[in-house]
């Protein structure tokens, strides 16, 4: 196959991605939202009200859980979780609730590498008082429940919810209070850099850095990072500036398909995107993995897409799947898919190849072959 204008940067590292068209949910196909990636990594049903289930990297986070410091890492470039219909996350736990993100570098790395100046013992301490309070509250919330309206309960659920998310974080922070962090140099990586016109080609790669180093470091081995959000908020919206274009990333995708040069300045963008994914590849396939024999890249499955191909249309997902070959994945070619084939299939492949025993995540089908040794 001959790579397009936008994916030229990935011409070097052919024989290690897979590019492929015509996955997609197909619950997902014909709705018109704003929540997309809330659904890119679950294929939820929405078609009768919101409701999500588990991200295909947290079934492999719970799998793998207690192995490293960190069960998984979520980031994107506006942090938190937003909102229902404006999700700033990809990832989702296994009750359907989003999972927050973190945005600014120095706070990444100060979860990841800094460490507490207090004590061991006195960090247990504040561990378990931390869980005391959890316990009391949702003892207490727990009662109420019978006495609540339905749309009460919902909402008490929720709470409920991300009371036990926090609950096994503190599990796995006790777990790991005598371990000490790896020492990772600071000067590394650039703290100020933001997602702004003149600093915004720094922040992709500072937090492509970052992503490398908690690899590299095994402090987690599940990371997942959303660039922008699908509407005209947040602060990944200005990424386009710091490609040398004039609009932001929400009038970007809307002009497309209706201004003259639309399609052209949006493949600038994407060809912008590929960019940074091809360096953050070629550091991983240049740098030894320290746990197994070949790459970092080798040994990592990369996901790199989007759960929509044009505004708001959740079909035909464009989608390159990279590394990953001494975990069974062979690459140096483009799969065109026929569009009826779930983008769950794909997951549910990729899960296999990292050692989950399933058959199944959500509505898939099958493997997918073509992918495989």
């Amino acid at each position: 196959y001959v790579m397009t204008k936008t994916l030229q940067s990935l011409a070097g590292l052919r024989d290690d991605i897979s590019i492929l068209s015509g996955f997609s949910h197909p619950n997902l196909r014909t709705n018109i939202t704003h929540s997309c990636s809330a659904q890119f990594l679950t294929g939820e049903d929405q078609s009768k009200g919101y409701k999500n289930s588990i991200s295909y990297d947290q079934v492999y986070a719970g799998d793998i859980d207690g192995m490293t410091r960190f069960s998984s890492i979520a980031l994107s470039t506006n942090g938190g979780t937003g909102s229902v219909g404006r999700p700033a996350t990809i990832s989702v736990n296994r009750d359907g609730a989003l999972l927050p993100s973190m945005s600014e570098p120095r706070q990444i790395f100060d979860r990841l590498f800094v460490v507490d100046e207090r004590g061991a013992e006195q960090r247990a301490r504040a561990i378990a008082r931390d869980r005391s309070i959890l316990d009391r509250v949702s003892s207490r919330l727990s009662r109420l429940n019978g006495k609540l309206a339905a749309e009460d309960r919902n909402h008490l659920d929720a709470y409920l919810t991300a009371t036990r998310s926090l609950e096994r974080q503190l599990g796995r922070a006790n777990d790991w209070l005598n371990i000490p962090k790896p020492e990772v140099d600071p000067g590394l990586f650039d703290f100020d850099a933001q997602p702004t016109r003149e600093l915004g080609t720094n922040y992709l790669r500072t937090m492509f850095d970052l992503i490398h180093m908690a690899l590299l470091t095994d402090s987690t081995r599940v990371v997942t990072y959303q660039t922008a959000m699908e509407n005209a908020g947040g602060r990944g919206n200005k990424l386009p500036y710091a490609a040398g274009l004039s609009m932001h990333h929400h009038q970007l995708s809307h002009s497309a398909s209706r201004d003259e040069g639309g399609w052209e300045r949006w493949a600038k963008f994407d060809q912008y995107l590929a960019e940074r994914l091809s360096e953050f590849l070629t550091k991983m396939a240049d740098t030894p993995d320290p746990l197994a024999e070949g790459s970092m890249l080798d040994n990592t499955i990369v996901l790199y897409g989007c759960g929509t191909s044009k505004t708001h249309v959740g079909r035909n997902y464009p989608l390159i799947v990279a590394g990953g070959k001494n975990l069974g994945l062979k690459h140096g070619a483009f799969h065109r898919f026929e569009e009826e084939r779930p983008f769950n299939d794909l997951l549910l492949t990729l899960l296999q190849r990292t050692g989950v025993e399933t058959e199944r995540f959500g509505d898939s089908e099958g493997l997918v072959d073509q992918i495989l040794v």
